[in-house]
């Protein structure tokens, strides 16, 4: 079979694989359909992402079909459609044990720590896909149900209830995933973006507000918008340290922030303020039992996956996926490759 195998940070090769067995009875052989490029597969490439080992086959935003399943699988068929949960985890750490399975302190993840899903086939535990209905939704759309797992993780870290006024920082694709899992729950939602192109696309995600920061002074907006009060719940998706120093000047007394970036480095937070305001500041890494509720509620949101997925490559054209992802004049948001 053929996969993309990133030999060294830097370098990427297409390239002859050997095809994947299954060798337990709780295992599924899945040919794999599409595929996403996330931008964590970027900094795997690039050699920043501080978990990744090499080498190493990319990818963990995938949908497949089944192709066999082990003798212990009863309740998966060959030809079903299914969608890849990126995570594995032991059960049995105290994360674990206390149902923070996505942070297990022996987490193994797809196209990380362990080859993922930019290839022909992968086999997987049965743990580890979802079935989905293929007359609802097309394998490229279903390839986006990874991305929204992890808009439902930070907003259920967030807390978004009814009537929440919701800051998003940043336009890209986690950030308007993020403002359409938002929307959804209820509240009202700012989405602050500099670039004018990403920005434009956020009223189409749910934002009831779309603000660029270096063209309107966003706390004298969100100081209107909320009366004084300050907005209840901020993600920070733009990748900008300094937002996070900030969130907490804007958050109002009881307010909730989300950092979704990783930063180099350490950055100084003012604990008098969020001690005086009692405000709640939580990590969201991966998801946790988030699949069945995202392959519930996606096929109703295809309009918005459309909108999110702008670009489709065969898989060997690899080359020229990863380099629309990175020009910022592609209008590309989400990238799949297809097999």
């Amino acid at each position: 079979m053929k996969g993309i195998m990133v030999v060294k940070p830097g370098k990427m090769e297409w390239m002859e694989m050997k095809k994947p067995t299954i060798t337990r009875d709780d295992q599924v052989l899945v040919r794999i359909q599409a595929t996403g490029i996330c931008g964590s597969d970027v900094h795997v490439f690039h050699g920043t992402n501080p978990y990744a080992s090499y080498p190493r086959v990319l990818g963990h935003e995938a949908s497949g079909i089944v192709e066999e399943t082990g003798c212990g699988v009863h309740d998966l068929r060959k030809g079903d459609g299914v969608v890849f949960e990126p995570i594995t985890y032991c059960g049995s750490c105290y994360a674990c044990r206390t149902g923070h399975h996505n942070v297990c302190r022996n987490l193994k993840v797809l196209g990380c720590s362990v080859d993922g899903t930019f290839r022909e086939y992968a086999v997987v535990p049965r743990s580890q896909v979802y079935r989905f209905d293929t007359s609802k939704m097309s394998f490229v759309q279903a390839a986006v149900c990874e991305p929204y797992t992890i808009g439902l993780q930070a907003t259920s870290r967030g807390d978004v209830r009814k009537g929440d006024l919701v800051l998003v920082h940043g336009a890209g694709p986690i950030g308007l995933i993020l403002c359409n899992v938002a929307k959804s729950k209820g509240a009202k939602v700012i989405v602050s973006e500099p670039n004018e192109k990403r920005l434009a696309w956020a009223p189409k995600f749910g934002a009831d507000w779309s603000i660029n920061p270096t063209k309107e002074d966003l706390h004298a907006v969100i100081n209107e918008i909320s009366e004084g009060e300050g907005v209840n719940v901020v993600f920070e998706a733009a990748g900008v340290p300094a937002l996070i120093q900030d969130a907490v000047e804007i958050l109002s007394p009881a307010g909730r922030f989300v950092p979704m970036t990783f930063g180099k480095q350490l950055i100084p937070i003012d604990f008098k303020a969020i001690n005086a305001k009692e405000l709640t500041i939580s990590g969201s890494r991966h998801q946790y039992q988030k699949f069945p509720i995202v392959v519930d509620y996606l096929p109703h949101h295809l309009k918005e996956v459309d909108m999110l997925v702008t670009h489709v490559f065969q898989a060997n054209e690899f080359e020229k996926a990863f380099a629309t992802l990175a020009d910022k004049d592609s209008g590309a948001r989400k990238v799949v490759l297809t097999f």
